[in-house]
């Protein structure tokens, strides 16, 4: 590594700082967009007058609700009547399935801000279930759906970061998960080109870089699966979903670079001890990038997005407000993980020439 940029190191620092800052203010402080987080019911059955409580996260006062609408296998229920309450609407509902089984509907909640003609609608999907009644033989859905053709999603008008079901307020994780990740496997790519470096030309100096920036690397993925394991808990209700295969993978992956570690410790000579752990590195490295990123999108289904045949969470997920603190908060880790990695090289340098000076 150039002397000069090792000195220089505390620009990654002061850069890596001022992204995160950035993206802890913007990441707290931005509300959410509007959105609908659940309903009171999980059931109503159909031909009987029932009303439904929805529950309405961030409202603004500039949103007028017209209506509530039910769909299931392309037809729509409107509501008989709706009552907006702040946080709560209320929707009556009279829904006759005629051919159609029982089955979940979605929920569309149709509005109009204020000085707008175009309309905008919140979703949630799978909002309930309707049960069909021994009468029910005609269908009353509505004969075009091509009411909400002139209604676009709410995130195209409205600023703020997504609002989406489960995931809520914890989105925000986002700046702080993902990065981890995307730090991680920076590191461990720096850590693996300097593993060949050192098998190229020999000098023990690169197998430091190595060592320091695969050891910082580690830090990274525990610190990610810390932040994992507290998403999933809020979201999933599970500390570590045991099917999933990225976390499967992760974990293998996480074990077979702490026996790096063990087979590190457990050489004396220096230059072995890199010449063993730099193929080690080299070759554990592509099988760990194809347990996290190849192998769970090749798996029949995966709760991560983007795995297991799931949309990817930039298709639905990351707007445009999410992505102004989203890519500088994966600089700014990267960055201030960098810096912490370099530092420790510079730690293990005059270490090492302790030694030289002891064993003269």
């Amino acid at each position: 590594m150039n002397e000069k940029l090792i000195k220089r190191s505390k620009w990654l620092l002061v850069l890596g700082a001022i992204l995160v800052v950035y993206t802890l203010i913007g990441g707290l402080l931005i509300p959410l967009k509007t959105g609908v987080s659940g309903s009171d019911k999980l059931k109503i059955k159909s031909t009987v007058l029932d009303s439904v409580k929805f529950e309405i996260y961030n409202p603004v006062p500039e949103l007028i609700i017209e209506g509530a609408y039910l769909s299931k296998s392309d037809q729509i229920w409107k509501s008989q009547s709706v009552y907006n309450y702040g946080k709560t609407l209320i929707a009556t509902f009279d829904v006759s399935l005629g051919d159609q089984k029982s089955g979940y509907a979605d929920a569309f909640i149709r509005g109009q801000f204020q000085g707008q003609d175009s309309f905008v609608w919140l979703y949630l999907s799978n909002a309930l279930w309707i049960e069909k009644s021994a009468n029910d033989s005609m269908s009353n859905a509505i004969a075009d759906p091509s009411i909400l053709d002139n209604t676009r999603i709410i995130d195209e008008v409205q600023g703020g970061f997504p609002n989406r079901v489960v995931l809520n307020e914890s989105i925000r994780n986002l700046l702080y998960h993902v990065p981890m990740w995307f730090s991680m496997m920076f590191l461990l790519a720096v850590s693996m080109y300097f593993s060949i470096k050192y098998l190229r030309f020999g000098h023990l100096k690169d197998d430091w870089i190595s060592m320091s920036f695969l050891h910082v690397g580690i830090l990274n993925g525990i610190l990610g699966c810390i932040t994992g394991s507290i998403w999933a808990r809020v979201t999933w209700m599970s500390w570590w979903p045991a099917d999933d295969p990225k976390l499967n993978g992760v974990a293998i992956g996480m074990f077979m670079y702490f026996a790096y570690l063990v087979l590190r410790a457990s050489i004396k000579d220096e230059y072995q001890k890199a010449r063993i752990a730099s193929v080690y590195n080299v070759l554990v490295f592509p099988i760990f990038m194809a347990l996290i990123a190849i192998m769970p999108k090749l798996a029949d289904n995966s709760l991560h997005p983007g795995t297991g045949g799931s949309v990817g969470f930039n298709k639905y997920d990351l707007d445009n407000t999410l992505r102004m603190f989203f890519y500088p908060a994966i600089l700014g880790w990267i960055a201030i993980f960098s810096f912490i990695a370099i530092l420790r090289y510079r730690i293990e340098r005059i270490h090492q020439r302790q030694l030289d000076l002891d064993n003269e």
